[in-house]
């Protein structure tokens, strides 16, 4: 007994040229703008940074040269809650500033950071220093200078 195919299509579908260049464009435009994600994040990340380590008044100075990630099992990154200094001191924002005020800002830098992740790590990564791996993590410290100056478009 010879089983046969259904004579019709179950649904139209656009011709296979049609399908195939859509999917292209629609993936070229999603890896855009998961780059732009990943611009913009890292500039967040600089800006955290900074305030931070100034409560927020942008004109005060400050010493920060680079922040400490440590990348998670899926790939997404979470700020440590350490940073150096342009003279090369670990330091850490809770040592320096409190639990209460070092703690908070860690935890709200963390809702930017996880944006930062392996769809972006063309951006985020040139800009970093690959550390000794941590609890099974990747660690890396971003170059708050290059963040700061990625741009946002």
């Amino acid at each position: 007994m010879t089983t046969h195919g259904p004579k019709t299509r179950a649904y139209p579908l656009p011709d296979g040229s049609a399908i195939s260049t859509a999917a292209h464009k629609t993936l070229g435009e999603l890896h855009a703008v998961q780059q732009k994600v990943g611009h913009v994040m890292a500039v967040v990340t600089a800006a955290a940074v900074r305030d931070i380590l100034t409560g927020c008044d942008h004109d005060a100075p400050f010493d920060a040269a680079w922040v400490e990630v440590a990348e998670t099992p899926d790939g997404t990154l979470f700020a440590s809650g350490a940073y150096w200094t342009t003279a090369g001191e670990r330091r850490t924002f809770i040592d320096d500033l409190g639990e209460a005020d070092g703690g908070t800002g860690v935890f709200e830098m963390n809702e930017w950071t996880p944006y930062l992740d392996d769809t972006n790590r063309e951006v985020w990564e040139p800009i970093s220093e690959r550390l000794a791996d941590r609890d099974g993590c990747r660690v890396f410290r971003i170059d708050l200078a290059k963040a700061a100056a990625l741009p946002l478009d």
